[in-house]
């Protein structure tokens, strides 16, 4: 089942896009990468670096990794006139060929026959919303929904200040209502395109967060299946 955080994650990565008229549907491919970025994050430092720092560096790398798969279908529909749902398709499945390399290759640790990485140690986990909950007293059922889920509310809230409440976001609404308003009135389409997508696979990236971190505690194939 989807917890609510990857519910909140496609809401505010899809609204980024559908603002500017773009029907991105390379999500899961983002997300996939992004989590690469998280467990690389995890898998170099959780064994020196306090859980904390760790989880800030997570952040960064999910949104870098995500970002990146975003930006390159975003130019080539920006600047080369590539359609972006055949690009935004195509790099799911360039996505899924690298993560089957890296994890039956590279990260898997040796003799092992699992195509996944090793487990994180502990102190990078993050903890389960009932866990939250008994620090303070109070016991719930367990689920799959964890600490991120306070994170997506963030990161819905700051995507809805930038997209109704800031310059770019007005710029990014004028490109996806009328492109030729938008060029008369001296705005740049393909910058606004490459930025939605940048910022769509930032979001979709966070995803990563949330399986890795939160659920599996380690690099899975296919982890976002279905997301």
């Amino acid at each position: 089942q989807k917890t609510a955080y990857e519910i909140l994650s496609g809401l505010v990565g899809s609204e980024m896009c559908i603002r500017d008229r773009l029907f991105n549907i390379g999500g899961e491919g983002q997300a996939y990468v992004g989590g690469l970025g998280v467990g690389l994050v995890c898998l170099i430092f959780d064994q020196h670096v306090i859980g904390f720092l760790v989880t800030v560096l997570a952040i960064l790398g999910s949104v870098i990794f995500g970002a990146i798969w975003g930006i390159i279908p975003g130019y080539l529909q920006a600047k080369r006139g590539s359609h972006i749902v055949i690009t935004t398709i195509m790099f799911n499945f360039i996505a899924s060929v690298i993560m089957v390399y890296l994890l039956s290759h590279v990260l898997r640790p040796p003799q092992e026959m699992s195509p996944e990485s090793r487990d994180f140690a502990e102190n990078v986990w993050i903890p389960q919303m009932h866990e939250i909950f008994g620090w303070f007293g109070i016991e719930i059922t367990r689920t799959p929904l964890n600490g991120t889920f306070f994170f997506a509310l963030i990161c819905l809230l700051l995507v809805w200040r930038f997209v109704w409440f800031t310059r770019w976001g007005y710029e990014l609404r004028t490109v996806g209502t009328n492109e030729s308003a938008a060029v008369y009135a001296g705005i740049s389409v393909s910058k606004n395109i490459i930025i939605a997508m940048i910022i769509c696979g930032g979001l979709s990236g966070f995803v990563g967060i949330n399986e890795i971190m939160g659920s599996s505690h380690r690099i899975m194939l296919n982890f976002q299946s279905g997301i």
